[in-house]
């Protein structure tokens, strides 16, 4: 009867969501390649930006920050990750602001010669998880040339395919409605604060940029990985001792839609709806596969799902946070 209930409330459709991946994908890949292109020429054509120096460094990264929370805040993009990759034009105006901010970057740190069109998108791709040329393009020490065009779109490819692989097909909480300019908003903060942090590391004369090569994924590893997230999460629901409908219809979805054996969707079910059940998480596995931060980002993301985050669940979200080694700073981020 309990389980009954419980899919009642959490039953999905997923006819009703469908999303043409590909065509998303085209359009996101020729739109990047145009923004950077487009914002490289427009940054090196502004002469106002070479009198910026490190003085201005955090400057730069509020002022971009700032306007890519107007924009999120202005966007009207359907509840869900799946409206974040249906929104190409938003997308691609955001990316084109974290462009124009590596650009300035590079003039506060007396490198504007230095940067060139691979920079602008070797720097996002590498924060959503690719591996680049940076490592040896720091350490070519003079100034660049751009690759050939046709080298430039396929990098362009490469990080259009790494949003929606990080946006939507890892994303556990696809399937749960939240507003779009919460969504987008918590996504943009994220995304410039990794875009910004590897762009000083990158430019500063001081520092050694190490290429990070992610290892690589088997289809065992994705299944206990989600099934860590999903843990997490229900403890995030747990938090404050109440367990209701809404709650119910807010994680069902995600454990029905888990690429995991039945038997274990129903132990999932009936243990996130027990108070106290307090899943213990392999942190370890989480930071060997990079989804420290993704984990803390769909916290904060379902935290916010009512439009508010509770003094337990802040509580609970700063610690798994303390618990991987994330700065406190990017979960204050993510919760403004």
């Amino acid at each position: 009867m309990f389980l009954s209930k419980l899919k009642d409330l959490t039953r999905f459709n997923s006819k009703e969501k469908i999303i043409d991946i590909s065509s998303i994908q085209d359009s996101l890949c020729t739109g990047l390649y145009s923004v950077m292109d487009k914002s490289f020429a427009a940054r090196k054509g502004d002469q106002t930006n070479s009198a910026f120096s490190l003085e201005d460094k955090d400057q730069i990264i509020e002022g971009y920050a700032k306007k890519n929370m107007i924009l999120a805040a202005a966007s009207s993009i359907i509840p869900g990750p799946l409206g974040i990759l249906g929104a190409v034009p938003e997308l691609l105006m955001n990316f084109g602001n974290q462009m124009y901010m590596i650009y300035d970057l590079g003039c506060a740190y007396d490198k504007e010669d230095f940067i060139n069109k691979d920079i602008l998108l070797d720097i996002p791709f590498a924060a959503f998880g690719g591996n680049t040329d940076l490592s040896s393009l720091q350490a070519n020490g003079s100034d660049l040339m751009d690759s050939p065009k046709e080298l430039l779109i396929e990098k362009a490819k490469g990080l259009g395919g790494s949003i929606i692989e990080k946006t939507l097909k890892k994303s556990i909480v696809q399937f749960i409605p939240v507003g779009g300019p919460i969504l987008m908003g918590i996504w943009a903060k994220k995304t410039t604060g990794k875009i910004a942090n590897i762009s000083n590391n990158f430019l500063d004369q001081g520092a050694v940029y190490v290429e990070h090569f992610k290892r690589e994924e088997t289809d065992e590893i994705r299944r206990q990985l989600q099934i860590q997230k999903i843990k997490a999460l229900a403890n995030l629901i747990e938090c404050n001792n109440e367990i209701n409908e809404d709650q119910i219809a807010f994680i069902g979805p995600i454990i029905e839609n888990a690429d995991v054996s039945q038997n274990e969707k129903n132990h999932l079910l009936e243990e996130s709806l027990k108070i106290g059940s307090n899943f213990p998480l392999d942190y370890k596995l989480l930071k060997d596969y990079e989804e420290d931060d993704d984990l803390i980002t769909e916290l904060v993301i379902m935290a916010r799902r009512s439009g508010h985050v509770d003094p337990l669940e802040q509580k609970y979200i700063y610690q798994v946070a303390n618990d991987l080694n994330i700065q406190k700073s990017f979960v204050d981020d993510l919760l403004v």
